[in-house]
């Protein structure tokens, strides 16, 4: 079947009025996250670096780097946001595949919105057509595409983007399918990064998949073409990244009926994603318990086997920030000693506390096997935590899907996580300007919202 032109044309031909009310909100709520974390992001040393190689490449100057004020081309732009909104592992997260839109999506549609005068409503209609093109490519290529080593937001990102930038300059249904054909060609990521945690190359995955998706719609837009088969064919996306286990019918199945975007959770921990469910089991038995670290003899954290031996079981003694906030047992301790695991609890200072290390130590992660049997069945983030105090007493808990944020503890979020650069006053306008992007009717006006 003709599955890239399928999924183009539904992507050219997608009307705001298409989309049910429950869409729209989620779409306001994940930008309005997305802009929380960028603010947060743009003040790390790592992104400082990107900020730094996009303030000397120049460019013309046509869309805004957040924080700074920085104008430069839409690609670099989207570059540099997307870098800041993936860099402190708090970005949203698609359940099903491990694709975070946020970091790429959303940099992508503001530094072309910018220039095109888009308003809220075009903003809207080309999240949601990124997000589900993006998604169901993912879905298709699930689980093998990370099990070879590709980095799903980096790898699936960039037919996100560049669909989202075809949907704001009004692409047909041909120069669409040319869009996505091309981003094809700009997938990157390798898992090689997160999973040993050294370096921090994997912050700028979501920029580099923002930035291919503008460069693939504007090359399309150019006259560059590609192959119409570019996802199902023999050497085509699906099967170079996904291999013989190729889901095709994932690509359209329910499409324009069953909304991708309504899959999309936001991390409450900056750590990864297979980590959260064990913090969260730890948060409740705390809480429950009343426990201190120092009664602690024992913890046992089960996962399933793909998270135990390719991401959060591999990393024991971090060295670094990005090492430490893909390691299991390091975070737990985190967690435990410092009352939290956030933005504000990862901190080089924290990664030689003596107390967090010498608790990280008594910490096992394990293979859970009734946890495996669920993920191998619908990919839930789930885990099983048991923890041995001194005296003898166990407890455990079982966390077998992510809690959801509520409406206002993504406003919540975001307030906080954007306060890392900007005033208070400034913070509610965005919360509440984001809420209602539906109404904005030039996106450039956002601009003033998002930086100092």
């Amino acid at each position: 079947m003709d599955y890239t032109r399928q999924l183009a044309q539904f992507a050219a031909q997608l009307q705001y009025s298409d989309l049910p009310p429950a869409v729209i909100e989620k779409a306001k709520e994940i930008a309005l996250h997305a802009w929380g974390v960028q603010l947060a992001g743009s003040t790390l040393p790592w992104s400082k670096a990107v900020y730094w190689y996009v303030r000397d490449q120049g460019g013309v100057p046509q869309s805004t780097v957040v924080n700074y004020g920085l104008k430069t081309s839409a690609v670099n732009a989207a570059f540099a946001n997307g870098t800041f909104g993936h860099g402190f592992e708090m970005d949203d997260n698609h359940a099903a595949t491990s694709t975070k839109g946020g970091c790429v999506i959303v940099p992508a549609i503001l530094a072309v919105g910018e220039q095109q005068l888009s308003t809220g409503k075009e903003f809207i209609l080309a999240m949601v057509v990124a997000y589900e093109v993006m998604t169901r490519i993912a879905l298709s290529v699930n689980p093998a595409l990370s099990r070879r080593g590709h980095h799903p937001t980096g790898a699936c990102g960039p037919f996100g983007a560049g669909t989202a930038v075809g949907k704001l300059l009004r692409f047909d249904e041909r120069t669409m399918l040319h869009t996505m054909s091309i981003a094809a060609g700009h997938s990157a990521g390798i898992q090689e990064a997160p999973a040993t945690g050294r370096g921090n190359l994997k912050r700028i995955f979501g920029g580099m998949a923002g930035s291919n998706g503008i460069r693939s719609a504007l090359l399309a837009r150019n006259g560059l073409t590609g192959p119409d088969s570019m996802l199902e064919g023999e050497r085509g996306f699906c099967r170079a990244f996904g291999d013989d286990t190729a889901n095709l019918a994932a690509l359209t199945a329910g499409l324009g009926k069953e909304w991708q975007i309504l899959g999309v959770h936001y991390k409450v921990y900056a750590q990864d994603g297979y980590i959260q469910p064990m913090t969260e089991a730890l948060e409740r038995l705390v809480k429950r318990h009343s426990f201190s670290p120092e009664n602690i003899a024992e913890i046992r954290a089960g996962t399933n086997r793909h998270a135990h031996d390719h991401i959060i079981g591999v990393i024991r003694e971090p060295k670094d920030l990005t090492s430490a906030q893909f390691s299991a047992n390091f975070s737990l301790a985190l967690f435990l000693v410092k009352g939290g695991a956030g933005f504000q609890e990862y901190t080089e200072e924290n990664l030689v506390d003596p107390r967090i290390i010498d608790l990280s130590r008594k910490i096992r992660t394990e293979v859970d096997e009734e946890i495996e049997q669920e993920w191998q069945r619908t990919k839930p983030r789930g885990a099983r935590v048991t923890v041995r105090l001194t005296s003898g007493e166990t407890y455990t808990e079982c966390v077998h899907m992510l809690r959801a944020m509520t409406a206002e503890d993504v406003n919540e979020k975001s307030r906080r996580l954007a306060a890392v650069a900007v005033g208070p006053e400034q913070c509610e306008r965005l919360v509440t300007t984001a809420r209602n992007l539906d109404a904005v009717r030039d996106v450039s006006s956002l601009v003033p919202l998002l930086t100092r």
